[in-house]
């Protein structure tokens, strides 16, 4: 179950960081998919070294690594799902974010916070079975290690407010 976890989180963060370096080339996140092994594939030593860190972080007893492969590092499931709701719902994705963040609009937000909320309420969506109180503490948790410090309670506030209005609609 540890690595389960471990392995989830891994992707979370690199599809994360995949959307962020998309944001800053070229800004189209439709196209996910195309560009994800290239990604997943020059980012190994990194996933794999993320991955050991969170495993270890998680385990009470000792871990063998002893053939670990980009393929155990990775959700493939979850990468695809995500990169299917964000193609094909980014448009009410963001729609949800501009209804629940007040004064703001899309293009105020940092593409790093931007990317943590479209990840999260892309999960809220989705039909893996990841409860709601999870996709948003996984997002306020990517948000402590990669944003400033007020954002946590930023994106906190705005999927607490995007899940009470995907459950009004």
């Amino acid at each position: 179950m540890k690595n389960i976890r471990a392995k989830r989180e891994t992707s979370r963060e690199y599809l994360m960081k995949l959307m962020y370096q998309t944001y800053i080339s070229n800004g189209d996140i439709t196209d996910l998919e195309n560009e994800m092994e290239e990604f997943l594939q020059n980012n190994k030593e990194y996933i794999v070294s993320r991955y050991k860190e969170l495993v270890l972080t998680y385990s009470d007893k000792d871990v063998d690594f002893e053939g670990l492969s980009l393929e155990k590092c990775v959700d493939r499931v979850y990468l695809n799902e995500m990169c299917d709701i964000l193609r094909f719902k980014i448009d009410y994705i963001n729609e949800l974010i501009e209804n629940n963040a007040k004064n703001w609009s899309i293009n105020r937000f940092s593409k790093i916070d931007l990317a943590i909320l479209q990840i999260a309420i892309a999960e809220i969506l989705s039909d893996l079975n990841i409860p709601d109180r999870v996709s948003i503490n996984e997002a306020i948790d990517l948000a402590k290690m990669y944003c400033e410090a007020k954002t946590p309670k930023f994106i906190n506030g705005i999927l607490g407010s995007v899940v009470n209005e995907i459950k009004e609609r």
